[in-house]
């Protein structure tokens, strides 16, 4: 099996001058996106890059992101994203653990990037005069990469509370995008890049266009309004967009009409919602809606499932398996068990990762081999399934404690560990629970150290700095004991009775606050399914994520009837701050860029500020 810079290199000799990517007022054709590649490739090998090396990419969605990457494998590196949005701390400990040859970056991260690493590039935005072609460095022996070579490392949450980095060799994505029949796959694809850049899906869209002489269509925004995507779909007529599970619903409810132009839409990262799913059948019949499955470790994806014409309506399957992987559905001692009975699914074949880095441990317990299929080596996902007599698989939730949260795994294990670590805690255990309108959220209980003055608020606030948002509890519940079960562990189910009971908002609309401060809050306590009773408190304070933050900025539009920047919520996390702002002038053309570039600033300012405040107290 080839490369993927083999199967990019041939798309720039067949279709050299057509479109390859588009920002919004900037494209590059496959030409000139080889040539920009071919910029920092240069440069990268001028700073001492070799085959076999790591080299970081802090930045955003952007077409330099993408040259970076076709540039970093090229010269027979791996390249590893580092997501400008997760905690200063996290990337800290990835960057300690990957030591990166070079850590390339936007101009935005470069400050960033230079407390990371002692080699710090910052990319070019377009490419040099005298570029090489790409294909030059691969031509190089000392340079060339096959099937087997790490393409990649992305990181995932661990039970141990330390991120994982999972190696994906080339073929992993190749067989992804190329010779499958889950998705139209050809140069008439316009596919949509709106995957955060820590996602492993963002390398499916990626390379589902690029491989394939299709365009892709870069969302540069780090938290996008609804309307703004919308306006890139029609604006560039895309026709295929994977988008996770929580968006998905969100669209659903909100503003099906955006995905009209669409002809494929791949809702994946969690599990899919049958009613919302038939929300969009009814509004976007036209539109093939395709539930997609696959952990990291197999890359991107494994299964797929187009919802039938005849479907009606119920719980929607992972689908059929992809060319190239193979699938068993095992029990506890590794073995298979009948078709329709329930099992851990184990995945085999082309896409299975290389393993963790550094981490020989959690590779071998993850990755094995199985005797009774000579010898094949398998990933063990975790996940319960179901095979149909017609081969479709069915999920039935996780064998341990990992769930998905707006498309991110979260390790409940991980929440806890991180809880521990708080001065302020002697003990913690963590539960997901349903929401309201779907999907689940996190509470955690802590039993606070003696002698120590706690506040719920502070502890949230130390977690944001160590932690990715989707991990942070949405609600942090003191206990002064944890219930034990007849073994003498603690009983989470027992601490999860009665949540679900716990008072909760009235639907939005009915009574219409008369004040916009009213509105907010009621805005607020509708998404994040919570009472709003604190003004002092944030948005994130409350339990909010970026995504949710998407959701309360399409329906405060409605409810107020204006639309507004989404950057005003990130700059003005509290109900009066937005309130001022909404009211007031609009902000800066350049107080909107920062906060588009890197929306998180504010509330790393914020807490700053609060940090500050509580020193000099």
């Amino acid at each position: 099996m080839a490369s993927i810079c083999d199967l990019f290199f041939t798309q720039v000799s067949n279709r050299g001058q057509r479109i390859a990517i588009i920002q919004d007022d900037r494209q590059l054709t496959y030409d000139g996106l080889s040539r920009l590649a071919g910029t920092i490739a240069q440069t990268l090998q001028s700073a001492g890059v070799r085959k076999g090396d790591l080299v970081g990419i802090l930045a955003g969605r952007s077409i330099e992101t993408v040259a970076a990457q076709l540039a970093i494998m090229a010269l027979g590196a791996a390249f590893v994203p580092l997501d400008p949005a997760t905690p200063d701390q996290y990337r800290k400990t990835v960057v300690s653990a990957v030591q990166p040859k070079a850590i390339v970056c936007q101009a935005a991260f470069q400050e960033k990037a230079a407390a990371l690493t002692g080699q710090a590039i910052t990319l070019p935005l377009e490419p040099a005069p005298d570029a090489p072609a790409l294909r030059v460095f691969q031509d190089d022996p000392h340079s060339r990469i096959g099937a087997e070579d790490r393409a990649y490392v992305i990181y995932t949450s661990g039970s141990t509370g330390d991120p994982k980095g999972v190696m994906v060799p080339h073929r992993g994505i190749c067989r992804l995008v190329r010779g499958q029949d889950y998705v139209p796959l050809g140069h008439e694809q316009v596919v949509l890049n709106l995957a955060s850049v820590g996602f492993d899906v963002i390398l499916g869209e990626i390379y589902s266009a690029l491989l394939n002489g299709g365009v892709l269509v870069v969302v540069p925004e780090a938290a996008p309004s609804l309307d703004r995507i919308g306006s890139i779909i029609a604006r560039n007529g895309v026709t295929t967009a994977y988008i996770t599970a929580g968006l998905f619903h969100i669209i659903a409810e909100q503003d099906a009409a955006l995905l009209a132009p669409l002809q494929s839409v791949i809702p994946c990262g969690d599990v899919l919602s049958a009613a919302h799913v038939a929300t969009v059948r009814r509004a976007q019949p036209h539109v093939r809606i395709i539930n997609g499955y696959g952990p990291t470790e197999a890359a991107v994806f494994t299964c797929f499932h187009t919802i039938p014409d005849e479907w009606d309506g119920g719980p929607i399957p992972i689908g059929r398996g992809l060319n190239h992987d193979i699938r068993f559905v095992l029990d506890d001692n590794l073995r298979p068990v009948p078709r329709g009975e329930m099992g851990q699914l184990a995945v085999g074949g082309q896409g299975v990762a290389l393993g963790y880095l550094g981490r020989p441990d959690l590779t071998d317990a993850a990755f094995v081999n199985l005797d009774h299929a000579d010898g094949v080596r398998v990933y063990l996902t975790g996940d319960l399934v179901r095979e149909r007599s017609d081969g479709v698989f069915e999920f039935h939730g996780r064998a341990d404690r990992q769930i998905k949260i707006n498309g991110q795994r979260i390790e409940l294990d991980t929440i806890e560990h991180a809880l521990r670590k708080d001065p302020a805690v002697d003990d913690a255990a963590a539960v997901a629970i349903p929401r309201l309108g779907g999907g689940k959220k996190v509470v955690a209980f802590a039993i606070p150290a003696k002698g120590q003055h706690v506040a719920v608020q502070e502890i949230l606030h130390r977690l944001r700095e160590i932690l990715p948002a989707a991990s942070i509890p949405s609600r942090l519940i003191l206990q002064s004991a944890f219930p034990l079960s007849r073994s003498g562990k603690v009983d989470r189910k027992q601490l999860a009775q009665g949540l679900s009971e716990v008072q909760t908002p009235a639907p939005l609309g009915h009574p219409v606050p008369i004040t916009l401060a009213g509105t907010i809050r009621s805005v607020w306590a509708g998404v994040l399914d919570t009472t709003i009773n604190d003004d002092d408190l944030t948005f994130f304070d409350h339990g909010g994520t970026s995504l949710q933050l998407i959701e309360a900025h399409a329906l405060l539009q409605d409810r107020i009837g204006r639309s507004f920047d989404i950057a005003l919520m990130f700059q003005a996390p509290r109900v009066r701050a937005l309130v001022r702002l909404l009211e007031g002038p609009s902000p800066s053309p350049a107080e909107t860029l920062a906060y588009a570039v890197d929306p998180l600033a504010a509330r790393r300012a914020e807490m700053a500020r609060a940090r500050n405040r509580q020193r000099n107290q």
